[in-house]
């Protein structure tokens, strides 16, 4: 029993991108190029513990699928580890981000939920300036405990999202402003958290598999003219971008490279 679940912290620790991703992001403009932007978060966890045990199966020497009491006991046995677990309270992951807010942005609203197989985190900021987004940090990454200061974090600890605006680019012409920024694939991003290159069959299926639910979104609310854009659709005065795990395997390398665009007219 103990083995067991010795493979399964260490496979959570390889696979800790791993899970069912449902991700927003917002941005609400005003004329003076203030406003609020939001990060919404929601992992699924279910389908990481389906993963590691179907490792867990394999390394065993077992052909075929997982049984149906592999796959609970698994399961009993990460809601256990979770429970030794102790987090920071709300008050205290609070402060946390406001201790590493730049000057003139606010943390409005925010916390994070851990229920079960799900894990929820919610932040709002107000800013006074659109180009402080890009300085916000939710985490800041953890030295090995084991190892020397400077040691290297283990794999699959970058957190993807640890500067939730950390790509987007502001670029003002005259009385234009081009906003681009680049779309998170967590399936990309454990891809090379696991060493990169190409997967064999099985464990592409199994990533595949793993995130299944993946959606990934941007919005913009702007009071601005939109001279163009490559939002995937418009609701009223937001642009809305939108990826699932097809429409990213679907992307072209110029499409990867473009990203999140859109040009206003101030």
């Amino acid at each position: 029993m103990r083995r067991n679940a010795g493979l399964l912290a260490g496979f959570a620790a390889v696979l800790l991108l791993t899970g069912c991703f449902d991700v927003e992001q917002t941005l609400v403009l005003k004329k003076d190029l203030s406003g609020t932007a939001g990060f919404r978060m929601m992992v699924n966890l279910e389908p990481m513990v389906l993963m590691m045990v179907r490792m867990q199966h394999q390394m065993g020497g077992k052909e075929g699928e997982p049984t149906a009491a592999e796959i609970a006991q698994a399961k009993k046995e990460f809601l256990a580890s979770k429970k030794t677990e102790k987090g920071p309270t709300p008050a205290e992951q609070k402060a946390e981000v406001e201790k590493s807010l730049p000057p003139g942005v606010k943390l409005l609203d925010g916390g994070v939920e851990d229920k079960d197989f799900k894990i929820l985190a919610h932040f709002k900021f107000g800013f006074d300036d659109i180009a402080k987004l890009k300085q916000i940090k939710l985490a800041e990454k953890k030295k090995e405990a084991a190892g020397e200061e400077g040691a290297p974090p283990s794999p699959g600890s970058k957190n993807p999202f640890e500067t939730p605006f950390g790509d987007l680019q502001i670029d003002r012409q005259g009385n234009t402003l081009l906003l681009t920024t680049k779309p998170i694939n967590p399936m990309e991003k454990q891809s090379e958290e696991m060493g990169g290159g190409e997967m064999d069959p099985a464990m592409k299926k199994q990533m595949e598999e793993a995130f299944q639910g993946l959606r990934v979104a941007w919005k913009i609310e702007t009071p601005f003219e939109v001279l163009e854009s490559n939002a995937t659709r418009r609701e009223g005065k937001t642009l809305i971008w939108e990826y699932t795990l097809d429409t990213f395997e679907k992307m072209t390398p110029e499409q990867r490279a473009e990203g999140i665009r859109a040009k206003l007219r101030m």
